[in-house]
């Protein structure tokens, strides 16, 4: 077996399914003939301590940009490597279904089922990579007091960033919600000073206080990637993006220091290219991809709240979405609001969609499709190809993709994927073709697979007169085409004796 390593393809660390379902590590490697193997050592699936189970002989497909690995089949499960009786060695081959992805910059993640113990197990080294750093609020600057890569008017820049800092807190707060597994918020107060409201606000980019006025725009929150300015940890005021989310959640409090109806909190999150943006925004910013934003957050207690990201009304703009932009302030509009306002935050995150809303065969709804239904039978006569089926999928950077399989009984087993742009939501739809009367690799028609029939499809895909010819047995790669990577593929069918 070989590694590559421009995918980092082994990775290794503890990954919990649920409480009672782990795998110690996972693997997934590329052998030598191009097909990949993947190992899940040390299973435990609903407190069973499974062993290690090794998948081998996988063929890759395209899912998007991402690549998938798909199996159906049965395994003889290993012991496993910590000191505890590991139970699947003895059960001898054990029903298995997998479906692996992965990316070019090296995050995977594997979903094992294991029928007999109705269990899913799940592996992933994706961690916070599609994620806001920081976004449970538990880690905070010493020398700031605000929140790590998150900014009040400490790490503020301006000619009254001084006269700000005085008044106008970010600070940490052991008030969280309900369930919560984290010790803090982040707590944002208004303050009144003179004769004017100052909202209290947190951003991930870096504040600017240049102006008296609360409503001149002179007064923001900035970002962009071109600033070479860090807070007192050396963190950027910037934060990368790596796909769009299609929304985002997090939980709030918002009480007021004068009870007022009117008075609304606000929350605002921008995608954009990260050239510079800025809100308030003094100008139409045609670096925009997308924006989720709520300014009527009312006085409540802790609540969970989820934003949906708005990307077709900039659509426009062709604008790539390389940076997350957010800021919350105590009061929707600046200046506006009550001498200690405050505004509690918690636990952030985005979320990806792959909501599969409709699968079809050759441009014809699949009979009795349901999202929630993943299998399905049909009769389709010869081979089907991927480029049969079509999905429709919501999630903004959704991937989609399948392979074709052939089955014991000489039928076929179309998969259709679809996967979230973080990897870690994907839905697999088999449909299960009935078995044909043709025998894949029989090209010339004689009922046996044998070098003549590897000579008969050389010269079709030459362009030779080829007669008889059987072309529903030809395409063995199953990619609705007859030509060199099937050769390919019948040679090593001949040559394995199947």
């Amino acid at each position: 077996m070989k590694k590559i390593a421009s995918l980092l393809l082994l990775a290794c660390a503890t990954m919990l399914a649920s409480a009672t379902s782990q795998v110690a590590s996972f693997s997934i490697l590329q052998d030598d003939n191009g097909t990949y193997t993947v190992t899940l050592t040390d299973v435990v699936a609903n407190d069973t301590p499974v062993g290690t189970i090794v998948i081998d002989g996988l063929e890759a497909f395209n899912i998007g940009t991402m690549t998938g690995l798909y199996a159906d089949c049965e395994v003889n499960i290993q012991d496993g490597t910590a000191g505890t009786t590991w139970q699947g060695p003895s059960w001898g081959k054990t029903a298995v279904t997998m479906l692996a992805r992965f990316n070019q910059t090296g995050q995977q993640v594997i979903d094992l089922t294991l029928p007999r113990l109705n269990s899913t197990v799940t592996a992933s080294n994706v961690g916070d990579h599609y994620q806001m750093p920081n976004s449970d609020m538990e880690a905070w600057a010493a020398s700031t007091g605000e929140p790590n890569n998150w900014h009040g008017f400490m790490s503020a820049t301006g000619s009254y960033a001084s006269t700000s800092q005085k008044y106008v807190k970010l600070e940490k707060s052991t008030d969280v919600h309900e369930g919560s597994t984290g010790s803090y918020s982040a707590v944002m107060t208004a303050k009144k000073i003179l004769f004017v409201i100052a909202n209290g606000t947190m951003t991930n980019g870096q504040l600017v206080a240049n102006s008296m006025s609360a409503t001149d725009t002179k007064n923001h929150a900035q970002m962009s990637e071109s600033s070479t300015d860090t807070d007192a940890n050396g963190d950027p005021y910037y934060m990368a993006l790596n796909a769009r989310p299609d929304s985002i959640t997090m939980w709030l409090k918002y009480t007021q220091g004068t009870a007022n109806s009117s008075y609304k909190a606000s929350v605002s999150a921008v995608a954009f290219d990260g050239s510079y943006y800025q809100e308030p925004y003094d100008s139409d910013y045609d670096c925009v991809a997308g924006r989720a934003k709520d300014a009527d957050i009312a006085a409540s207690d802790w609540s969970r709240h989820a934003i949906a990201f708005d990307y077709d009304s900039y659509a426009a703009n062709n604008a790539q979405a390389k940076a997350i932009f957010v800021t919350f302030a105590t009061n929707a509009t600046p200046g506006v609001g009550s001498d200690g306002d405050k505004l509690y935050v918690d636990d952030l995150s985005l979320i990806y969609n792959a909501n599969v809303t409709a699968l079809s065969y050759q441009g014809n709804d699949i009979d009795g499709f349901a999202p929630a239904t993943t299998t399905y039978d049909m009769d389709i006569e010869g081979t089907p190809s991927v480029n049969d089926f079509t999905m429709t999928v919501q999630g903004a950077d959704a991937q989609t993709g399948g392979i074709v399989q052939t089955t014991s009984d000489g039928g076929s087993r179309v998969v259709m994927v679809a996967v979230s742009a973080d990897l870690l939501t994907a839905t697999a739809y088999v449909i299960n073709t009935a078995s044909s009367n043709v025998l894949m690799g029989d090209v010339n028609g004689d009922k046996l697979v044998d070098i003549s029939d590897v000579t008969t499809l050389i010269d079709y895909v030459l362009g030779g007169n080829v007669s008889p010819f059987v072309r529903e047995a030809a395409d063995l790669t199953g990619d609705g085409l007859v030509d060199i990577s099937d050769v390919t593929a019948l040679i090593d069918l001949v040559l394995s004796g199947k």
